[in-house]
This record gives C-alpha cells, structure tokens and sequence, in this order.
C-alpha cells in the first residue's frame, strides 16, 4: 500500500498545473509509465523474496549438514528429538499426564544424547592415543617396521581428516549454490530495471536504479528496485 501510495502521489504531482487539452496524450504516457514502474518493482519484489527464501533454505541445510559432521548423525538426531518434546510439552501445559510421560521422555533422550556424546569422544581419544604411540614407535623401528606403521599411522590420519574434508565440501557447495542464487536475482532485476527505466523515458519519465541492501542467507547485497527521478 506504501509504495501504491507513493506512486500516485508522484504521479499527481508530475501531473499538476497541466489542465490544457493539448497535454491530454503525454498525461496519458505519464501514467502509463508509472504503472509500468509500480508492476515492475512489485514483480522486482516478488523475485527477491523467492530468492531470500531459497537462500535461506540453503543456510539451513548447510548448518544441519555441519551439524550432522561435528556432532555425529545419532546426536543430532536425538537433539532434533528432543527439540520436538520439548515443543510438545509446551503445548500441553493443562495437561498433567502428558507433561509427566513428556518429563520422562526427556530424561531419557538426555541420557541417551549423554552416552552417544560419550562414545564419540572415546573413540576420537582411542584414535589420538593411538596416533601417539604409532609415532613413537616409529622413531625407534626398523626400516621394514617403520614402513608399516607408517601406513597404519596414515589410515588414522586420514579418518581424523575426514571430517576436515567432509566440511570443506560442503561449505564449497553452499557458497558456490549461494552465489548463484545471488548472481541470478541481481541479473534478472537489473534487466528488469534497465528495461522498465528505458520504456519510461519513451513516455517522458525519468526515472533511475534505487538500490536496496537485501540479506540472502548470510551475505548482503544491493538489489535495484526504480525510483522515479522527474518528468522531462
């Protein structure tokens, strides 16, 4: 409503002083070209928010798949569990019965979210120790036994790594993704802009790109909307 208002206000005022007849066909354009405007900045508008919305999208799932690597699945999943409980629970205040089984439920996921945690952390401690006393046996090995360890040494490695590199690929997804959701939006509403800005000035109004800042998912950028500048 705020931008419809706008848009009839600079259209009467562009329009003001000018009773004569002979004026009646570039009063004409004059509207037309702020219809165009206002539909394109509408459209303009409309094509931000799906691109918002889907650079959104990507961000959550990116999280959840970082998540999912840091935490391990089964952790997560409980987590996710738990956070549905918990939302149930708060649905179900006046109900006492409920709220009990739901109480006993949490315990339980914590407990389990407690144990899974646990197991993690004692298998990366296995791992590391393991590691240790690989290098130290090495350093004090035969040529033939070094070489073996070695190789065991190196599959230890390369499951710590796993992760590292589990991380960076999908991190150079989502930016990769991210960024072509952002090239796309400001490519198609500039298009929109210049085209809609150069039909305006055939009708006599000037008008120009209004940047706006625009967050997709964690990044900002400057998007062009029109703005009417004058009548010539």
């Amino acid at each position: 409503m705020k931008k419809k208002f706008l848009s009839i206000s600079l259209m009467l005022v562009l329009l003001t002083g000018v009773a004569s007849p002979t004026f009646a066909a570039s009063d004409k354009d004059v509207e037309e070209a702020m219809k165009m405007i206002e539909k394109t900045n509408v459209e303009i508008d409309e094509k931000i928010e799906k691109a918002v919305e889907k650079a959104d999208e990507l961000q959550e799932d990116y999280l959840l798949d970082i998540r999912k690597i840091e935490e391990g699945g089964k952790v997560l999943d409980i987590k996710i569990e738990k956070n549905e409980v918990l939302a149930e629970l708060e649905m179900s205040k006046h109900d006492l019965k409920k709220q009990v089984k739901l109480q006993e439920k949490l315990f339980k996921l914590d407990q389990k979210m407690i144990e899974e945690q646990a197991k993690i952390d004692k298998e990366m401690a296995e791992i590391n120790f393991e590691i240790t006393e690989l290098t130290e046996r090495i350093v004090s090995a035969d040529e033939k036994d070094a070489k073996k360890l070695e190789k065991k040494l190196n599959k230890l490695t390369e499951k710590l790594d796993t992760k590292s590199i589990e991380f960076k690929e999908k991190t150079t997804k989502y930016t990769y993704e991210l960024n072509k959701v952002i090239k796309d939006i400001y490519d198609v509403t500039f298009k929109m802009s210049a085209e809609t800005i150069a039909k305006a000035a055939e009708k006599g109004i000037e008008a120009e790109c209004s940047w706006k800042l625009v967050r997709f998912a964690d990044q900002w950028v400057w998007i062009d909307p029109i703005r009417v500048v004058g009548r010539r």
